[in-house]
């Protein structure tokens, strides 16, 4: 009796342990155990560490949504984990509905488990700022035809902080290093920084990430790029044996880059099923639909738009975070100010009124400006004689960072600081920020014996018709030709940068046509006249010494 009896409790227990199976905790699989394996799972920690300090993360610019309660099946601190069948699953009904080949692995397991156990506090606030995010970079994504889960990078970059600087000196919600946000126009002065411009920012990345998917065909690779740079990854096909699969050239990627897209996959996965997950949003102060924006037409500071019609300055500097010390300089064309909608009516309404109203700190920072104008004017002025202008050169094949530095005459070390790489490499097709030389001519001298030469050559720019052949991209066409992708697809007007075998396209390559030194022939002339009369006269007294002998 006893024992039908404990067999019964056994069997009760036994059904309950397999119910709960799908929940069980997931255990570490020997956790990627060599050094270079382990990805940094520290990079993602560390970014959403920063947030516990940064401004726009305090707990009292956030609340909970009371619309997202009835949705969670949870006790609020249950925190629910799978099994491996069930994140497998999850990730591949993802990946039917995505141009992205998700797939799940232990790699991909590490940062699951970060973003939905570790930091899940800080992933409610993600969840909350996506919705002041997202339908901007959906809107810029789908308007230069990137898939829209790219979205998700932004997390993986910043955690949607506006103001996030990496210890490499990246920054802003996309992290852009300096030389690739020039590159994508965007400007760093002592009043902008447009990497922090939520706008102009996303905007440059929907350029970049495109123009590496016209590169190598395939956005996982496009997105090691965007991490590590097109050299690194270039290098790391090459060791691969010429495989362009980012899960074949991982062993070769850079350490951070090898995590790179595992966590790109578990964003995805956690903000598709975060209600799995027990991850409540804890929402900003104000959302998407709450900002507007308007263009100033003159300069302005936080100071007389909070002084005057009362709009919080920690909202103003949430919203505006590229303006760096609270002014919004006057530029000509107007800058963009964003405010929460509600003080809309009231700034238009009272726009000269706030462009009169002069507290001591608008005063002060106004003269503060008027020095920074004038001495980036004194510098701008050097940099005109001098022929210092800014440009962009392609790679083309058989050069290196050597050759450039010739080209532009300046220094190997120059164009590493210019372009933040990370070692001297180049690779054909890729774009490096260079200063030096004139816009429109190359001058250069040669000192010999005191005397010098000038050659000037002059570049023009000729159309060309070129057709297309079978395997042929507008990537390796810009590279044949010298010229960018986006000027090809302006040229041909194409839509998508599409483009079929057969087709005609117009290109433009620069052609030099070579102006020799007038001054130069003179005195090549000189000298030619001087050994002709020079052999004239040894021919002479040649032949009249032969007559002597003769007589």
């Amino acid at each position: 009796m006893k024992i039908s009896f404990y067999y019964k409790i056994f069997k009760v227990l036994l059904t309950v342990l397999v119910l709960q199976l799908p929940v069980l905790p997931v255990f570490a699989v020997d956790p990627l155990s060599s050094d270079r394996a382990v990805f940094r799972k520290s990079s993602v920690s560390d970014i959403l560490d920063s947030l516990v300090t940064a401004t726009y993360f305090k707990d009292e610019y956030f609340s909970r949504s009371t619309r997202e309660t009835e949705k969670f099946a949870f006790p609020a601190n249950f925190v629910p984990q799978y099994s491996d069948s069930v994140y497998a699953a999850r990730i591949s009904a993802l990946a039917r509905k995505t141009p992205f080949n998700l797939v799940y692995n232990e790699h991909v397991r590490g940062f699951i488990r970060i973003y939905a156990v570790d930091r899940r506090n800080m992933t409610g606030k993600i969840l909350g700022l996506t919705k002041i995010y997202f339908p901007l970079f959906e809107e810029k994504l789908d308007a230069y035809n990137v898939p829209l889960e790219m979205k998700y990078l932004a997390i993986v970059e910043s955690a949607l902080n506006p103001t996030a600087v990496s210890s490499a000196g990246a920054k802003g919600l996309w992290q852009f290093m300096y030389g690739t946000g020039r590159m994508y126009g965007l400007q760093s002065s002592s009043f902008i920084e447009d990497r922090y411009d939520p706008e102009k920012a996303t905007i440059a990345a929907c350029r970049h990430l495109r123009d590496l998917h016209n590169i190598y065909g395939d956005w996982f690779l496009a997105l090691a790029a965007y991490n590590s740079g097109p050299g690194n990854v270039n290098k790391a096909i090459r060791r691969a044996g010429g495989v362009k699969n980012y899960w074949a050239i991982w062993d070769y990627l850079p350490a951070e880059t090898r995590g790179y897209v595992p966590a790109f996959i578990a964003v995805n996965y956690i903000m598709s099923y975060y209600n799995e997950h027990n991850i409540r949003p804890v929402e900003p102060g104000f959302l998407y639909k709450d900002i507007d924006t308007l263009r100033t037409s003159r300069m302005l500071s936080f100071d007389q738009i909070n002084e005057t019609i009362g709009v919080p300055m920690r909202d103003l500097q949430f919203l505006n975070p590229q303006y760096k010390l609270g002014i919004i300089p006057s530029d000509g064309t107007g800058n963009v100010l964003r405010l929460p909608r509600k003080y809309i009516s009231q700034f238009q309404r009272r726009e000269q009124e706030i462009y009169a109203y002069k507290s001591p700190k608008t005063i002060e920072r106004e003269q503060l400006l008027a020095r920074v104008e004038s001495l980036n004017a004194g510098i701008n002025s050097r940099n005109s004689t001098t022929g210092k202008t800014e440009k962009t050169h392609i790679v083309q094949q058989g050069e290196s960072l050597g050759s450039i530095a010739r080209l532009y005459r300046t220094y190997i070390s120059q164009l590493i600081v210019w372009n933040s790489l990370k070692d001297a490499d180049v690779t054909p097709g890729q774009k490096l920020v260079v200063f030096g030389g004139n816009d429109n001519s190359t001058v250069s001298v040669n000192d010999n014996s005191g005397s010098s030469s000038v050659k000037t050559s002059t570049q023009k720019k000729i159309t060309l018709r070129h057709k297309v052949k079978k395997g042929e991209t507008l990537s390796s066409i810009s590279r044949k030709y010298g010229i960018t992708v986006e000027r090809i697809s302006e040229l041909n007007r194409l839509k998508g940068g599409r483009i079929t075998p057969g087709q005609q396209i117009k290109v433009e390559r620069e052609a030099q046509a070579v102006v020799s030194n007038p001054a130069r022939h003179s005195s090549r002339r000189t000298r030619i006249e001087k050994v002709q009369k020079s052999k004239k006269s040894k021919a002479v007294k040649k032949a009249s010494s032969k007559r002597r002998k003769k007589r």
